[in-house]
């Protein structure tokens, strides 16, 4: 199944995991009734795949969810800058999935997560987006599930896939505009977290960047209206906002 390049939606860098694959994805296929007519997907909630990633990208649109539970930071050396959802204080371990795969109940799943194991990319030749699963995906079989296709045609979970992954990459771009303007206005700075455990043991949390309260200040009454009129504002305000999380994630990390 495809999406129109009319679209105008693009990958996102800051997705890429080092294999090549977008985070969390192994072995990502383009689905094809000749292909995939047989394929059925679990539908039973369960984020086991996220365990092992303390870190999920996140959206500018989210950010207001999102702030309410876990630190916003921004990656260091992408371009534009990536917002992530810290989800952990140690590398790869997610504080937020239990172990049978059950999210944090009444906390906000970030949609990166939600839309596994289905992912839009570009197709061979490039003019337009194909819809894809993640066939190394325990979620994904052919003996328990719902079907991919009902007599040849897309079934009504690879429909509801494309629009949500769609969705997801219209507001992937929209976030991009936004994030591009924390850095056109130099107002994002390294920094690092160091938290002291009750056990004495002492983790520390590098390679992010955050927005810089004094130089978010010392904006001129120019550059406050154009992140105004970009739309940056709330992204800002729920990035401080969210900071507050950390203490959060000790807690968690020290199963208080």
């Amino acid at each position: 199944m495809t999406q129109s390049e009319a679209d105008g939606t693009a990958p996102r860098k800051a997705e890429a995991a080092p294999s090549g694959m977008p985070l969390f994805y192994e072995r990502a296929e383009a689905i094809r009734s000749e292909r995939h007519a047989d394929v059925r997907v679990d539908l039973t909630p369960d984020y086991a795949f996220s365990k092992a990633s303390h870190a999920v990208p996140l959206n500018a649109v989210e950010f207001a969810a999102a702030a309410r539970h876990y630190p916003i930071v921004f990656a260091a050396g992408t371009t534009p800058p990536a917002a992530v959802a810290v989800l952990g204080l140690r590398a790869g371990k997610n504080l937020f999935v239990d172990g049978e795969g059950n999210w944090q109940p009444n906390t906000y799943i970030p949609s990166y997560a939600r839309r596994y194991p289905f992912v839009l990319a570009r197709s061979e030749d490039q003019s337009e987006f194909v819809l894809c699963i993640d066939a190394a995906s325990d979620k994904v079989g052919t003996d328990e599930g719902t079907a991919l296709f009902e007599d040849g045609e897309p079934a009504e979970i690879t429909r509801k896939a494309l629009e949500f992954c769609g969705a997801f990459q219209r507001e992937a771009q929209a976030s991009e505009r936004v994030l591009a303007k924390l850095a056109e206005h130099d107002l994002l700075v390294p920094n690092a977290g160091r938290f002291t455990l009750a056990s004495g043991e002492v983790l520390t949390v590098n390679d992010f960047l955050v927005v810089d309260d004094k130089r978010f200040a010392a904006l001129s009454d120019e550059a406050f209206l154009d992140l105004r009129h970009a739309d940056a504002l709330p992204a800002i305000y729920c990035h401080m906002m969210s900071m507050r999380n950390w203490g959060e994630l000790v807690r968690l990390e020290q199963g208080e």
